[in-house]
C-alpha cells in the first residue's frame, strides 16, 4: 500500500485530504462544541462540510451529527441560528418547543435549552474562540510529538581515512584506507581534531569505532596506544599546467614539510607559499609510503581561480599510520526530551505568527515571489499534503507530514480569528461591539453581514479551486 501511495499522486492527495483537512476541521468544530457545552449553549447540529446536507450520521441528545456535500469546512449550529443567520423569534420558539418535546419523550428532559444569543457576551466569546484554540493546541501537541519522535539534525562530523601504511596495521589494526569513522564508543564528534582528542584521552583503553566501509556500517574494537599527531596537507586536486603539475605532485599526495620544515597548522603552507612567490622552494611529499622531495617555483601571477602552486588542498592529520581528513557531516534524527520538545513546539508557533505578521509588509515591499503569496484551496493543501506524505514514507519517518498537519492547524486557527464576516473573528467583533454599545447589533443586520461574508468566502474558494485545478501548486514544489 505504501509503495502504491508513492507512485500515485492522486491517491496521495485523497489520503492527505483525510489526514490533514478533515481532522483539522473536526477538531476546530469540536472546540466550539465542547466550549458550548461548558457555557451552557445548546448545539443543534455538528456538521462536517457545508450544506446542503448529505446525510445524518447519528443523533445524540439535542445534537444532530451530519455529513454535508461541500467537504471544505465544517460548522456547529447553536440554538438560535440557522447556519449563518439568526432565527426569528417564532423559529426560536418552535426549535425550543421541539427540543423540550423530544426531551420529554425520551425521558431526558432537563435544563431549558439556551440559544447562543441568550448567553453572556463573555460566554459567547469563549464559544466562538474555542475552535481556533483547539487548532492551536493541536498544533502544539503535534510539534511536540515531532520533537519527541525525532528532528532531522546534524549529529556530528566524520573522519575519512585517505591513506594507511604498515604502521597502522601494528598500532591501529583493522582500519584501512577509504574507511569513514563516524563514532567512538557511541559518541559523535564535531570534526577530526575532536576525534583525535577523544583518541588521546582514551589512550590505553579498549574502544569501539563505528565505521562506514563500502557503504555498510561496521564496528571495530581495538586497544588504543599513545598516538602522536602530525598536521599535514592533503592534495585534493592539481591544476593542469601549474607548477605543482610540472613538479610531479598528484592528487592524493600528502605535503608534510615546506623547505624541510614541518607544518604546525594547515594554513602554514599557504602563508609560506605567499612569502616565497617567484623563488624556488622544496615540498616534502608522502606518496604510498614513500617520501619525495619535489622542487617548484610558486607563481607571482597565477591564473584566476588558481593559487601560486596550483593545487586544491584540505587539512589532514597523520597518526598511528593513518591519514585522516574531514569527511562531511552526519545527518540523522535527533529525539528531543519532553521539555525540549515543548520548547520546540512553542518556538514553531511563534515563528508562524511572526511570519504571518511580517507577511503584509513583505507583500507591499515586493520581496516575495508570486507563488509565495498564492492563496491555496483545500485541493492545493491536499496536493501539497500528498507530496509531504510521500516524503514521509520515503524517509520512513512521520515528521514531514506531522509538521505540515501542525502548520495547517495553526493556519486554520489563526485565519478563523481574523475579524472578517462569517469567520469566528467576525462574530467575536460583533460581541465586542455589543459590549462597548451596551446592546447587541440587530440580529437581522448581523446575519446579513455574515451571509454576505460567507458568499464572498465561498466565491473565493471556488476561484482558488479552479486556479489550483488548472495550475496545480505541486508544479511549484522543487
Amino acid at each position: 500500500m505504501l509503495e502504491f501511495l508513492l507512485e500515485n499522486d492522486a491517491l496521495s492527495t485523497i489520503v492527505a485530504f483525510g489526514l490533514v483537512l478533515i481532522p483539522a476541521i473536526i477538531i476546530h468544530e469540536a472546540g466550539h462544541f465542547l466550549a458550548a457545552k461548558a457555557v451552557g449553549i445548546t448545539i443543534l447540529e455538528f456538521g462536517i462540510g457545508f450544506p446542503p446536507k448529505a446525510l445524518t450520521l447519528f443523533r445524540r441528545g439535542e445534537t444532530e451529527y451530519t455529513l454535508n456535500w461541500l467537504l471544505f469546512g465544517g460548522f456547529v449550529r447553536p440554538l438560535g441560528e440557522n447556519f449563518v443567520r439568526p432565527n426569528s423569534e417564532s423559529e426560536l420558539d418552535e426549535e425550543r418547543a421541539r427540543l423540550q418535546r423530544e426531551g420529554a419523550a425520551s425521558g431526558s428532559a432537563g435544563r431549558k435549552p439556551m440559544s447562543v444569543n441568550e448567553a453572556r457576551p463573555g460566554a459567547r466569546i469563549i464559544f466562538m474562540a474555542a475552535g481556533s484554540a483547539a487548532n492551536l493546541m493541536t498544533a502544539l501537541l503535534l510539534f511536540a510529538l515531532v520533537g519527541l519522535t525525532g528532528l532531522p539534525s546534524i549529529l556530528g562530523g566524520s573522519a575519512g581515512i585517505v591513506a594507511a601504511d604498515v604502521e597502522a596495521a601494528d598500532m591501529l589494526p583493522g582500519l584501512r584506507a577509504d574507511d569513514r569513522i563516524t563514532r567512538l564508543d557511541g559518541e559523535h564528534f564535531d570534526n577530526v581534531p575532536g576525534l583525535l582528542a577523544l583518541l588521546q584521552m582514551k589512550a590505553g583503553e579498549q574502544v569501539t569505532l563505528e565505521l562506514q566501509r563500502n557503504g555498510a556500517s561496521q564496528e571495530l574494537v581495538l586497544w588504543l596506544p599513545e598516538l602522536v599527531i602530525n598536521n599535514q596537507v592533503f592534495v585534493a586536486q592539481v591544476a593542469t599546467g601549474s607548477p605543482a603539475a610540472a613538479a610531479g605532485i598528484v592528487p592524493g599526495d600528502l605535503i608534510v614539510a615546506f623547505n624541510s620544515q614541518p607544518f604546525e597548522v594547515f594554513t602554514d603552507l599557504q602563508a609560506l607559499t605567499l612569502a616565497n612567490r617567484g623563488e624556488a622552494i622544496s615540498l616534502t611529499v608522502l606518496r604510498a609510503g614513500d617520501q619525495l622531495e619535489l622542487s617548484l617555483v610558486p607563481r607571482l601571477n597565477p591564473p584566476e581561480g588558481e593559487g601560486a602552486i596550483g593545487i586544491g588542498i584540505v587539512p589532514a592529520w597523520h597518526t598511528g599510520g593513518l591519514v585522516l581528513v574531514e569527511a562531511g557531516w552526519q545527518e540523522g534524527m535527533q529525539q528531543l526530551s519532553l521539555p525540549e520538545a515543548l520548547r520546540f513546539s512553542l518556538d514553531q508557533l511563534a515563528l508562524f505568527v511572526r511570519t504571518l505578521v511580517n507577511l503584509p509588509g513583505q507583500i507591499i515591499a515586493g520581496s516575495l515571489r508570486p507563488e509565495e503569496t498564492r492563496l491555496m484551496s483545500p485541493l492545493a493543501i491536499s496536493q501539497v499534503g500528498g507530496r509531504f506524505l510521500q516524503d514521509s514514507i520515503e524517509e520512513d519517518h512521520p515528521y514531514v507530514i506531522l509538521s505540515f498537519i501542525a502548520l495547517i492547524s495553526i493556519a486554520l486557527g489563526i485565519t478563523n480569528l481574523l475579524p472578517l464576516p462569517a469567520l469566528d473573528g467576525g462574530r467575536i467583533l460583533f460581541v465586542l461591539v455589543e459590549i462597548i454599545r451596551g446592546r447587541p447589533v440587530a440580529p437581522e443586520r448581523e446575519g446579513m453581514v455574515h451571509l454576505f461574508g460567507m458568499a464572498l468566502l465561498l466565491s473565493l474558494m471556488v476561484i482558488t479551486l479552479v486556479n489550483d485545478m488548472m495550475d496545480p501548486v505541486t508544479l511549484l514544489i522543487p
